[in-house]
């Protein structure tokens, strides 16, 4: 199952590679310039090889900032994503916090005469962690499966952190 990462992580991402892309690109074709325009005097009497090496150098600096600006938009599309998925979050959240209750779970995951204390440790979190992704599954239809398992992950965290028996 792929790894959950939110939108407001991959936005922050793609910030930091626009600003590193935007940098570079514009640094290095200044670089490129002055090396055409002997202010930095690299080639001298290199002829075809300091046409080829600046062209080929400025072309790369020039896609090293186009990729810096379409990374600095989709970080802007990415943040708009992430308010909606923390609006989401919240909202599921919310409706945990309202419906789900420790006790109330762990006494459905229980098979027939069988006791909490029969259980494993692993027993006991994936029969639980399945209820809950079941009540969130049943309650918001058309979540992505890593944004549940993540948010699962999370909420039984806070919710068993005590001693991993004791419900909120």
């Amino acid at each position: 199952m792929p790894q959950y990462r939110s939108s407001e992580a991959k936005a922050e991402d793609n910030r930091t590679s626009a600003c590193t892309l935007l940098a570079v690109g514009g640094i290095g074709f200044v670089a490129v310039l002055l090396v055409f325009f002997d202010v930095i005097p690299l080639y001298q009497n290199a002829g075809i090889t300091k046409y080829l090496v600046c062209g080929v150098m400025g072309a790369m600096f020039v896609l090293f900032i186009v990729f810096g600006f379409v990374s600095m938009r989709d970080s802007k599309l990415l943040s708009v994503k992430a308010k909606s998925e923390n609006s989401l979050l919240s909202e599921i959240t919310r409706w945990c916090q309202e419906n789900l209750d420790g006790a109330v779970i762990d006494g459905e995951i229980l098979e027939e005469e069988e006791s909490l204390d029969d259980l494993t440790e692993e027993e006991k979190y994936y029969r639980r962690t399945e209820k809950i992704r079941a009540a969130i599954d049943d309650k918001f239809m058309n979540l992505d499966e890593a944004f549940v398992e993540a948010f699962v992950d999370g909420y039984y965290q806070e919710m068993y952190e005590d001693n991993g028996d004791n419900g909120r």
